[in-house]
């Protein structure tokens, strides 16, 4: 079976929806982290960014996600882990981004290999249904002739 190569292309959404999408999660999710308050913002930043991030690949594709993650991780780590406003990495810090950044991978990852079976199979139906068509298209041509040729 021939391997269907367009199949990377199952989000046909313009960009600019998927970087306007993307602004306004980033910015929501901020607002609301802020709004929060320290405490609250401090045990928790990540788990936003991840969380949109696995929408995000949901609708959008691989790379916006990832992008976003990267992101969101980055931003968090600096505006929403002590010390605020300060990029220190202590050896929890990177376990924690290290293990958020693992989980958040592969799931967009997975998201983004299944987004691109279900289109797979999608263009696989439509062939199938084209190539039904036709033959039965030709079925019938082919029996309006032999009935043409019977009755003459």
């Amino acid at each position: 079976m021939k391997q269907l190569k367009n199949s990377k292309y199952w989000c046909n959404t313009p960009k600019w929806l998927i970087y306007t999408v993307c602004i306004c999660s980033f910015l929501f999710i901020t607002i609301a982290l802020f709004a929060s308050g320290e405490g609250f913002a401090s045990e928790n930043p990540y788990k936003f960014f991840y969380l949109a991030g696995i929408f995000l690949a949901y609708f959008f594709s691989f790379w916006p996600a990832l992008i976003f993650i990267i992101a969101g991780t980055l931003f968090a780590n600096f505006w929403f882990v002590p010390p605020f406003g300060q990029f220190v990495f202590s050896y929890h810090d990177l376990q924690v981004w290290l293990l958020n950044f693992c989980l958040g991978f592969t799931c967009i990852f997975l998201i983004e290999y299944l987004q691109r079976e279900r289109y797979k199979n999608k263009l696989l139906l439509l062939v199938s249904d084209s190539r039904y068509l036709i033959l039965l298209h030709r079925d019938n041509d082919l029996m309006k002739l032999l009935k043409k040729d019977n009755h003459v």
